[in-house]
C-alpha cells in the first residue's frame, strides 16, 4: 500500500493572506506523490518515503548544489572563520515554504541542521505538517520575506549557512521581493562562506532573470571588502559594470536546461553564491556532471555575458 493512500486525499484548507484554496492531491506521474497547489496552481512536489527524490528540475539543481558546494558545512564542519551561523547547529533558512520539499531534503541528509521556514500564509505550514509530517518541524515563522530580515523583523542580524529563497519567481513578483535592497538583505543573512540559493523563472527573452542575476551579484558586491571595478582593454576600471561585480560573479553560478538559458523555452533557474569565497572549477565541473541534462552552469564571465547580452 502506498503511504499516500492512508493521507486521505485530497485535502485541502483556505489560505486567510491570499484567500486561495491549498490542496494536497495524488500525483500518479510518482510512485508516492503528493502535489500542493494553491489556487489551482502547482506548487510542490513530496515523494513520501522518499525525500532524497526531487521531480522538478530547479530543486534537483539546488540539491546537487548544496551536496557538492555545503555538504561539510551543513554536517558541521564549516570552513575555518564562519561566523555566528556556525557556532552551534548549522542553521539554514527558507523564505517561502511550499510543501517544503527542500526542507525534507536537508533533514534526511543532515538531520542536525536546524531549519526556519518563512511564509506569509499563517495556515501553510502547519496544513501541509499536518498531513505531511516531517521528523523535526522547522521553525515556522509567518511573515513577509523583506519585513523579517528588516529593522525590527524576526530574523534581524541573525545569520545562516544558507538561505534559500523561493517565492514569486517570475515577474509578476512585488517589487520588494526581487529589488536590491531585498537581495542584499538576503546576502547579509548568509554567513561568511554561506550560501544563498534563488529559484527564479521567466520565459523568453529572459529579461527578468537576467535583471535579477544582474543585482544580485551587484549586491554581492557592495559586500565584497575592497571592492574594485573590472578594468577594460586600457586597464581602466569599466564604469558600466558596479564595483566587485565580477569578483561576485566568481563566486556566483547559474543553472538550468539548455533551452532555458538559451531562451528558447520558459523555465525556472538555480541561482547560488557564496558569500566571500570564488566557487571552484572541481566544483562547477561536479555541477555539471551531476545534470540533468541537456543543461549548463554558468559561472565568473559566461554568467556576466549571460545577464547581460
Amino acid at each position: 500500500m502506498r503511504q499516500r493512500d492512508a493521507l486521505g486525499l485530497p485535502r485541502s484548507r483556505r489560505l486567510s493572506f491570499s484567500g486561495q484554496l491549498a490542496e494536497l492531491v495524488k500525483d500518479d506521474l510518482t510512485e508516492d506523490g503528493v502535489v500542493l497547489s494553491i489556487g489551482g496552481a502547482e506548487q510542490s512536489h513530496v515523494e513520501l518515503g522518499d525525500p532524497d527524490y526531487l521531480l522538478h528540475d530547479y530543486l534537483f539543481r539546488m540539491g546537487t548544489v548544496l551536496q557538492t558546494c555545503a555538504r561539510e558545512r551543513l554536517g558541521g564542519a564549516p570552513a575555518a572563520g564562519a561566523s555566528t551561523a556556525a557556532t552551534g547547529a548549522p542553521r539554514v533558512l527558507h523564505l517561502g515554504a511550499g510543501a517544503l520539499t527542500l526542507p525534507r531534503f536537508i533533514e534526511h541528509h543532515w538531520p542536525a541542521v536546524e531549519q526556519t521556514v518563512v511564509d506569509i500564509e499563517p495556515e501553510l505550514v502547519e496544513f501541509v505538517l499536518e498531513h505531511l509530517p516531517m521528523r523535526r518541524s522547522p521553525r515556522n515563522l509567518v511573515a513577509d520575506a523583506a519585513a523579517v530580515l528588516g529593522p525590527g523583523g524576526a530574523l534581524e542580524g541573525v545569520s545562516f549557512d544558507v538561505v534559500v529563497v523561493d517565492l514569486f519567481n517570475s515577474a509578476a513578483a512585488p517589487e520588494h521581493l526581487r529589488s536590491p535592497e531585498f537581495h542584499r538583505a538576503v546576502l547579509e543573512q548568509v554567513a561568511p562562506g554561506g550560501l544563498l540559493l534563488v529559484n527564479l523563472g521567466d520565459e523568453p527573452p529572459m529579461d527578468f532573470v537576467r535583471a535579477q542575476v544582474v543585482s544580485l551579484l551587484e549586491a554581492a558586491a557592495t559586500l565584497i571588502p575592497d571592492a574594485s571595478g573590472t578594468p577594460d582593454a586600457s586597464g581602466t576600471p569599466d564604469a558600466s559594470i558596479a564595483p566587485g561585480t565580477e569578483q561576485a560573479a566568481r563566486c556566483a553560478m547559474l543553472s538550468a536546461p539548455s533551452d532555458v538559458l538559451e531562451a528558447r523555452a520558459e523555465g525556472n533557474l538555480s541561482f547560488a553564491a557564496r558569500r566571500g569565497a570564488a566557487l571552484e572549477q572541481t566544483e562547477l565541473n561536479a555541477l555539471w556532471a551531476a545534470g540533468p541534462h541537456p543543461g549548463d552552469v554558468l559561472s565568473a564571465e559566461e554568467l556576466l555575458q549571460w545577464a547581460r547580452p
